[in-house]
């Protein structure tokens, strides 16, 4: 099923960069770094699956997609995906960086209906009660076990192009946390929620109610989920992504007549019909007239109309153009 994508998800309040940056999943080419056991032959490919894998779960936004059939195929031969590579050392271990290309990638999860992330930074609320003495951290062993929270998010954050977001703890927060927290851990981040203007948020403890220290953290979300640190921190974006996600059904196939304004050479002309026949959702490029500057070309793609205008207004390359006819939308196509 063809899901719609909003990239500004106003429900959530989470913030977007589609303006000003490339979206992710959108991108050319990856390159991903992971260390490697030797220069073997075998290792270098585990390199290569470890790297792909850890890829597909930022550009699907799913933390969950590398268990499928289709993606355990795949991972069979990541070779194919790749443009090349490099190896290295630092702090004496081997290290392999691979350059995997975009196109190849997303044509694939489209193949298998899988989801491309079509957004860019998640923010996250975050309370990680480690460093104020009012928290209640006494002991060496409660503050290394706290303090250890910061290392598992955050790496898991950045891998999943997200950011946690730390409250400032000012005077107001602070008289919030004693007032609040004592009687309910969630409506303390409700309320700094509102303050921050993001309803996602993420709050651990290494406590139980009876103030005795736990074994492994605790986290909970503003779904509800309490688990550990790195189930929950997935769970929580899993869910956020997959309503901004894109989800190419092939059995819906529509054609949309689209006009490009400011083509002023061959080549030009040449490189836009390029660009429109890598899109996801389009396996056909038709040119139906050239006037001027202006081409009008109609695009044989899956899913709705909607859907490709979406796709096509978070492209950097193509910038939506207001114009008097209704009948067909306008781009002015910026050269890369």
């Amino acid at each position: 099923m063809l899901q719609k994508f909003i990239l500004c998800f106003a429900i959530l309040h989470l913030t977007c960069f589609v303006n000003s940056q490339e979206i992710f999943s959108l991108k050319k080419t990856y390159e991903s770094q992971v260390f490697i056991e030797g220069t073997d032959q075998v290792s270098i490919k585990e390199g290569m699956q470890l790297a792909l894998s850890s890829l597909l779960v930022t550009i699907s936004g799913d933390s969950q997609i590398i268990k499928g059939k289709s993606i355990t195929k795949m991972l069979q031969t990541p070779e194919k995906y790749i443009n090349q590579y490099k190896l290295g050392t630092e702090d004496e271990k081997i290290y392999a960086s691979f350059i995997f290309e975009g196109d190849l990638i997303r044509s694939y999860l489209s193949e298998n209906e899988l989801p491309l992330w079509l957004s860019n930074d998640n923010l996250i609320l975050s309370y990680l009660p480690c460093k104020e003495e009012s928290n209640g951290i006494k002991s060496k062993e409660e503050y290394e076990k706290c303090n250890n929270l910061e290392k598992i998010l955050t790496p898991l954050s950045n891998k999943r192009n997200s950011k946690i977001i730390n409250p400032l703890m000012d005077l107001m927060e602070i008289n919030y946390f004693e007032a609040l927290g004592s009687i309910s851990a969630e409506k303390f981040m409700k309320r700094m929620s509102r303050r921050y203007d993001l309803d996602a948020w993420l709050l651990c403890t290494i406590k139980d109610e009876f103030g005795l220290l736990l074994d492994s953290p605790k986290c909970l979300t503003s779904l509800g989920t309490q688990s550990s640190p790195q189930e929950a921190l997935n769970y929580l974006l899993d869910r956020i992504n997959s309503k901004k996600s894109l989800v190419v059904d092939k059995k819906l196939k529509n054609k949309t007549s689209i006009r490009i304004i400011g083509i002023t050479s061959l080549s030009f002309l040449e490189d836009v019909l390029r660009n429109l026949k890598s899109q996801v959702l389009v396996y056909g490029v038709s040119l139906e007239k050239v006037e001027g500057d202006k081409l009008d070309i109609l695009l044989s793609h899956y899913g709705k109309s909607e859907d490709l205008k979406n796709l096509l207004n978070i492209n950097d390359d193509f910038k939506g153009i207001d114009n008097s006819s209704r009948e067909i939308i306008s781009y002015k196509y910026n050269k890369s």
